[in-house]
């Protein structure tokens, strides 16, 4: 009778998973949203559910510090204004454009990336922005790839970076110092690394990205980003 109960139990959870696994998946697809601008301390934007078209949902506008990666501020708003250009489109009744406000002067000299969420679910996409003297120059497309301490990514390198640096996730990339001097930060895709080291086969407009491990390494790939300069 155990051997029993369990098989049923266990059937009962499949059927539950494959119930709502799909509704999850449904719903996270259904919402749609966009960072549209700042523009002083106004971030503008619009968020929809397309599986609750004329319902408003509340938006999370959340700034981050791209040299440390901590959280600067969050918004949470109601995203129920009416746009035009939102009602041609056919997004519902138009009614889900939102404005957050972000007091900039409160927050400390750096660069920020601004992006949106709603149920927990994030969208793709975010703003840059910075404050006081920090400026974003955009050095251009780049393709970029990824190494890690391994033998067959550093060559038996490891950890150690041409300019003596020991290489961190989430800080150290490889660059062409004919395009980019090294110790030279820079911005890709929201994340500020620092220029520390070369490559043989990273050359002109080709940034190699520091992970911890191989399989990261495997998932990031060959990709493409726009790099910004960041001056401070």
């Amino acid at each position: 009778m155990k051997t029993i109960s369990r098989f049923v139990c266990i059937i009962l959870l499949i059927s539950i998973f494959t119930i709502h696994t799909p509704l999850a998946l449904a719903s996270d697809k259904a919402i749609r949203g966009h960072l549209d601008s700042i523009s002083g301390d106004s971030i503008s934007g619009w968020i929809w559910d397309s599986q609750s078209p004329d319902t408003s949902l509340t938006v999370t506008v959340t700034v981050t510090n791209t040299a440390t990666g901590e959280t600067a501020a969050v918004q949470s708003v109601q995203a129920d204004e009416y746009r035009d250009d939102l009602m041609t489109k056919g997004i519902g009744d138009g009614s889900h454009g939102f404005h957050a406000v972000i007091r900039w002067d409160t927050l400390p000299e750096a660069a920020y990336s601004v992006s949106i969420s709603s149920n927990g679910i994030p969208l793709p996409g975010t703003l840059l922005h910075t404050t006081g003297d920090t400026k974003l120059v955009s050095l251009g497309s780049f393709k970029t790839t990824a190494y890690c301490p391994c033998y067959r990514c550093s060559e038996g390198w490891g950890r150690n970076t041409s300019s003596g640096a020991l290489a961190a996730a989430g800080h150290t990339v490889a660059v062409d110092p004919r395009v980019i001097p090294i110790g030279s930060h820079l911005l890709i895709n929201g994340v500020e690394y620092i220029a520390e080291d070369t490559g043989g086969a990273v050359k002109g407009n080709h940034i190699d990205i520091y992970f911890n491990s191989h399989t990261e390494t495997l998932q990031h790939g060959t990709r493409r980003a726009e790099v910004f300069l960041i001056q401070r």
